[in-house]
């Protein structure tokens, strides 16, 4: 199992990196700017410029008194922060604002509480190959709303396998949770549409892409 560990999102020039707690990640309730750093935690070091134009981007649309914790992922040993969830005013599915965003605001634009705004930006980055992208995609998989569901879904064969593979190998409690949420989705919502749970299309996409893992 891979050991993960968290860097600084903006650690000084002639200074370690340095090992946070996990448990840490999150809009940071007592931080002046919660969003700015919740985007910077959101994505590895090594894509910080495109995570600092995102804050950037983002920020006049932002409610930062909507606070939600944020999912720990890892991503080649090291820990991002998925916001759960992210408010936006005035940001809206049919904007034409979302074309001239970069993909780094597209991927915490799919952690709106808007699903058409989720859905729209999720088809800005379905089929970027990144694996700094890979995690905003899985999650979605957790999804209620069956159409972003059914987009990831959908997706599969454009996906890069050996990214996802990886993802899912780093981070199998992980994939457990987004398991149990997508049947409990199932269950609640969509048992009728679908008897058979290995039909539904959230298990079915993670049924496959944990095969890619194996």
């Amino acid at each position: 199992m891979t050991t993960c560990e968290r860097t600084s999102p903006t650690p000084a020039v002639g200074v370690a990196n340095v090992r946070v707690r996990t448990h840490s990640c999150g809009m940071d309730a007592f931080s002046a700017k919660p969003f700015v750093e919740a985007s910077r935690r959101a994505f590895p070091f090594g894509i910080a410029a495109l995570a600092n134009a995102a804050a950037s981007e983002l920020s006049p649309f932002i409610d930062d008194t909507y606070r939600r914790p944020s999912e720990p992922i890892c991503i080649k040993g090291k820990i991002i922060a998925v916001p759960q969830r992210l408010h936006f005013v005035g940001l809206s599915a049919d904007s034409d604002r979302l074309n001239s965003l970069n993909p780094a605001s597209h991927c915490l634009i799919t952690r709106a509480t808007d699903g058409r705004l989720r859905q729209q930006a999720l088809r800005f980055v379905v089929d970027h190959q990144s694996s700094w992208v890979a995690p905003f995609v899985l999650v979605l998989l957790g999804e209620y709303v069956i159409e972003i569901v059914e987009d990831v879904r959908d997706a599969l064969p454009v996906l890069d396998r050996s990214v996802y593979a990886n993802l899912v190998r780093e981070n199998r409690p992980s994939v457990q949770r987004l398991r149990a949420k997508a049947t409990s989705y199932w269950n609640a919502y969509y048992r009728h549409r679908y008897p058979q749970k290995r039909d539904y299309p959230g298990l079915q996409a993670i049924d496959e892409i944990e095969r890619w893992a194996v």
